[in-house]
């Protein structure tokens, strides 16, 4: 089994049907019935989308070579369920578990964090103040992007699902490009065996560990690549036909060309042995 750094970063599918045709993952395209070998032992991860069916076999064998599958929402922009942890090995998630519990270990994971993020020790006492100056760097860090790729930016603000087609290009092209980055985030907590639920600066959510890590290559990965492709359309706040798909192959081809997995593996061990080293 290749290792997960050495693997393409995912693939997106919908409405189409994955199941195991002599031994292979095949993906059979819905409109023309056309079917595609997924290459299941080389990829980290595939997304799933809407209309897109999955057998009890592509799962077997999904589970066999430790291939992450991750259900989507409408064009990606949402991130639902995952399959389960594939690592036998408890020794990430046992350290996780003990940072997680011990607000002095808990404070330390968080302050790494902020420190891989923003390049400067902060030192505030409580995780509110620690927040407080996060949200007050990422207004700024998005109107620096913002200028430099000459895209009009009016804030982070975005209704889940956009049912009125009424998110701006920016907004929108941030969201696909953040979910293709969650995906493969969450692959990384079930190649490693730790918890996607137990964050250190998001808390609440089943997926509060992977946000805070997706948090770490926002502004050098999704946040860049979404503004560049608005500002090759234009730099206008209207979505142009197609966007949801050019920004998941641009993710793809980022991540695997600056093999982010395998950064993202070293990151997340490397913050819970410094929660454990207290």
């Amino acid at each position: 089994m290749l290792q997960i750094k050495n693997r393409l970063s995912f693939f997106y599918v919908e409405r189409g049907s994955l199941a195991v045709i002599d031994g292979c993952l095949v993906l059979t395209d819905n409109d023309d019935n056309v079917q595609y070998e997924v290459p299941a032992r080389a990829t980290a991860c595939i997304l799933i989308g809407p209309g897109a069916t999955v057998s009890t076999d592509a799962m077997r064998l999904a589970g066999r070579y430790g291939l992450g599958m991750v259900w989507v929402g409408e064009r990606g922009v949402r991130c639902y369920s995952a399959g389960r942890s594939w690592s036998q090995n408890t020794e990430w998630l046992e350290k996780q578990v003990r940072a997680y519990a011990d607000p002095q270990r808990a404070s330390i994971v968080a302050k790494e964090m902020f420190f891989m993020r923003f390049g400067a020790r902060i030192e505030r006492e409580t995780l509110d103040e620690l927040r407080g100056v996060e949200g007050a760097r990422v207004r700024e860090g998005y109107k620096l992007k913002a200028k430099a790729f000459g895209v009009v930016w009016n804030g982070r603000n975005y209704i889940p699902g956009n049912p009125l087609g009424e998110t701006d290009a920016c907004n929108l092209a941030l969201n696909v490009a953040n979910v293709c980055l969650y995906g493969l985030v969450e692959t990384a907590c079930h190649a490693t065996g730790m918890s996607a639920a137990l964050g250190f600066i998001h808390r609440g959510s089943s997926l509060s560990f992977v946000l805070d890590i997706a948090d770490l290559y926002k502004f050098e990965h999704s946040v860049p690549l979404a503004f560049r492709l608005v500002a090759e359309h234009g730099g206008g706040p209207s979505a142009w036909p197609g966007l949801e798909s050019d920004i998941r192959r641009a993710a793809r081809d980022d991540f695997r060309q600056s093999r982010l997995l395998d950064r993202i593996v070293n990151d997340m061990t490397g913050l819970m042995d410094a929660g454990s080293s207290t």
